[in-house]
């Protein structure tokens, strides 16, 4: 009994962290069609802009289709716990639709951060990771020990075409495509992210 009253107790500080972190974050929600340049959080679906082009990514161990994806991979450490070795994320310029309007997603060229399509996986000394993970592993150091495997788990998260988000970022003025002879018409606001604050991208 206490200890689904704990389990229950954990629940309610994550959610109330949660929402104290978004609280913190003053990034108002608004809709597409009426963003100004600031900090602001915007939620639609994911437009893929050059789908028959092959311009999505693909992610390295489930082989998802993606506007962005980020791997991290962790190694057990003993009484240190998880330890990083393998960071990796790409993504491509991708547009945010919410009915009202469009906007561009820098994700090619801003810091990222995503917690979006999770999915995990864990290894050890009787049941060594998948060979894609091996592979990954040992781009940074050797996924064995003596005897047995080392202790590894693994995270992926995927922005997939299509999915509904919401995305915390900067939304900035930069030169438009439309021009008039040989001058630029229009600038158009894009949302990116900053070098002290990254893009959020979260379901």
């Amino acid at each position: 009994m206490q200890f689904l009253a704990l389990c229950a107790a954990l629940a309610v500080f994550a959610l109330l962290l949660y929402r104290l972190r978004r609280f913190l974050s003053g990034a108002p929600r608004v809709a597409i069609d009426s963003v100004r340049p600031g900090w602001v959080e915007v939620a639609g679906q994911v437009k893929g802009l050059q789908r028959d082009a092959g311009a999505l990514c693909r992610a390295p161990i489930s082989g998802r289709e993606a506007v962005a994806w980020r791997v991290l991979i962790e190694q057990e450490t003993g009484v240190r716990g998880w330890e990083p070795v393998v960071d990796l994320r790409d993504g491509v310029d991708f547009e945010l639709d919410d009915g009202s309007g469009r906007i561009r997603v820098c994700a090619a060229s801003s810091p990222l951060s995503l917690d979006v399509g999770e999915r995990r996986g864990k290894g050890g000394p009787f049941a060594p990771p998948p060979a894609i993970v091996e592979q990954l592993i040992a781009r940074h150091r050797n996924p064995h020990g003596v005897l047995f495997h080392k202790g590894f788990r693994w995270r992926e998260w995927v922005i997939e075409d299509g999915r509904r988000v919401r995305v915390n970022g900067w939304v900035k003025a930069v030169p438009g495509d439309r021009a008039v002879g040989y001058r630029r018409v229009d600038d158009e606001l894009v949302l990116a992210g900053a070098d002290n604050r990254p893009l959020e991208v979260i379901d």
